[in-house]
């Protein structure tokens, strides 16, 4: 038989633990790579355009047999610089081959003139950036005894292009990740440890095949 009062001097405990063990996965949802951000709808559009031009650049007609993989991808990019990469880039292509001069299609020039285009075009702000600029500005106060408010002023003098470059050139995930590796311990050379923290989503930014 149970003991009764062993059972209800049991039950607090039980209740929690199941609370705890409820917070736990809570918490493990909020940060995990599942998490709703929300701009992933549009960069699953952004991303799903990108791999037709893709289709159309590289698959001499029919079907693309690279097409799954390209539009499973989820790059670091958010979806206003998928697009206005997508027409640059493959427009560039296009005249390229219409040019007849291999090293017009160079593919890491023709990424460098349209990534200066994008910059300049991205909006000021989207979905992540708060996020990442509160984390390099906590960064600037814990590591380079900087002012968190100097540090936002400065962020906001940056030009347009400089600030797309590191907020609204990547999807919200991305940012949220980067985020997290500015929160991280400080370096001998603070400059090279934040730029090792962009250095994962730069890798990522664009599918290729």
């Amino acid at each position: 038989m149970h003991d009764a009062s062993s059972s209800s001097k049991d039950r607090p405990r039980f209740a929690r633990g199941a609370a705890a063990l409820f917070a736990l996965g809570f918490a493990f949802v909020a940060c995990g790579g599942n998490a709703n951000y929300p701009d992933r709808p549009d960069v699953t559009a952004a991303q799903a355009a990108w791999c037709d031009a893709l289709a159309k650049s590289e698959g001499p007609g029919g079907a693309w047999d690279r097409m799954t993989e390209c539009r499973s991808a989820f790059p670091a990019a958010s979806a206003a610089y998928i697009r206005v990469m997508t027409k640059c880039f493959f427009e560039r292509v296009e005249e390229a081959k219409q040019s007849g001069d291999p090293a017009a299609a160079d593919r890491a020039l023709l990424l460098s003139e349209c990534n200066e285009k994008a910059l300049v075009d991205l909006p000021m702000t989207s979905a992540g950036v708060d996020e990442v600029i509160d984390a390099r500005c906590n960064r600037a106060v814990r590591c380079e005894k900087v002012e968190f408010t100097e540090c936002k002023a400065a962020m906001k003098r940056l030009e347009p292009a400089q600030q797309a470059m590191f907020t609204t050139r990547y999807n919200a995930r991305t940012l949220h990740d980067i985020a997290g590796c500015l929160g991280g311990s400080c370096g001998d050379n603070e400059e090279q440890a934040q730029a090792e923290c962009y250095q994962s989503a730069e890798d990522k930014l664009l599918w290729f095949p």
